[in-house]
């Protein structure tokens, strides 16, 4: 009882909190005042901008001190396109089919049967289509005009979207088969591949864990179901492996997402702030743990 309290407390606490930052006050509070209200209001704990060490308090400090044009560039799902096929080449591109300004300018009749429509100034906003003559079209609109203004950085104040044009983007759909796809999300501090979250998602189920990079299980507990064990190594973790690597470069902390499926490797994006740096690790230490690995720039 007592714990269903706290959970109603958290959660109007919470609700409460974003339908002030909606308002003109709120929204023109200085990053730094606004973050130390967030943070005590979703870990239930101060946040220490002097001296941090949690993983957690670590991303905030890089939200407000760790500022470059790269990392717009990078969160910008379009233009990281470019980063990668500068740094990689072509190879882990996904076929884009379109780019737009706006979900009017889509001309549904020239995309393929299979699509996936994203905006690229965002995260899980996305519109899988494996038969466009079943999409609702109408409702796409709607989700998509909705999408395109959102805010990562009016909310959760991450930097890296602050400056990204928004735009629409359709791209090859990789399951539209419903193959069963891997997602390895490399957290990588100052270019090293250091830990790995492996996600396999398939129709109706998704499984994750994280392990450090020889695959060994770590303890941090998800509430999604876990993968069977043991994890072994893919043909491709190696090179993938390789590719974290050279995207990671230049950048103290950057989780960086590929993709395997039908034994190909694809790009997936570049998060530099996980959850926004503001999920509750289980268990607590776990949060210490991920920041002992992240030096912050001087």
């Amino acid at each position: 009882m007592a714990d269903g309290k706290r959970l109603s407390v958290y959660m109007l606490k919470r609700k409460l909190f974003f339908v002030l930052a909606r308002s003109f006050l709120i929204r023109n509070l200085p990053d730094r005042i606004y973050l130390l209200l967030l943070y005590r209001i979703r870990m239930d704990r101060r946040l220490d901008l002097r001296h941090p060490r949690a993983f957690t308090e670590k991303i905030q400090w890089l939200k407000l001190n760790w500022r470059h044009d790269i990392l717009t560039k990078c969160a910008d799902k379009l233009e990281a396109r470019k980063f990668v096929k500068e740094r990689i080449g072509p190879e882990l591109l996904k076929e884009l089919y379109g780019v737009y300004e706006k979900p009017e300018d889509i001309d549904i009749n020239k995309l393929p049967e299979a699509f996936v429509l994203k905006v690229n100034n965002s995260c899980k906003q996305n519109i899988f289509c494996n038969n466009k003559s079943h999409l609702d079209w109408n409702n796409t609109i709607v989700l998509l005009t909705k999408y395109l203004k959102n805010n990562h950085h009016c909310y959760y104040r991450e930097w890296a979207y602050k400056n990204i044009t928004p735009r629409i983007i359709c791209e090859e759909h990789l399951t539209k088969n419903n193959e069963t796809l891997y997602e390895y999300g490399f957290y990588c501090y100052d270019g090293v591949p250091c830990l790995v979250e492996i996600n396999e998602c398939e129709p109706g189920v998704e499984r994750v864990n994280m392990f450090d990079i020889d695959l060994n299980l770590l303890e941090n507990k998800y509430g999604n179901p876990p993968l069977p064990q043991p994890v072994t190594k893919s043909p491709q973790y190696e090179k993938m492996l390789e590719y974290a690597k050279v995207l990671s470069r230049g950048f103290p902390f950057v989780r960086v997402d590929l993709i395997c499926v039908r034994n190909r490797i694809y790009f997936g994006e570049m998060t530099f702030y996980p959850l926004a740096g503001l999920c509750k690790l289980d268990p607590v230490s776990f949060d210490d743990y991920l920041g002992s690995f992240l030096r912050l720039p001087a």
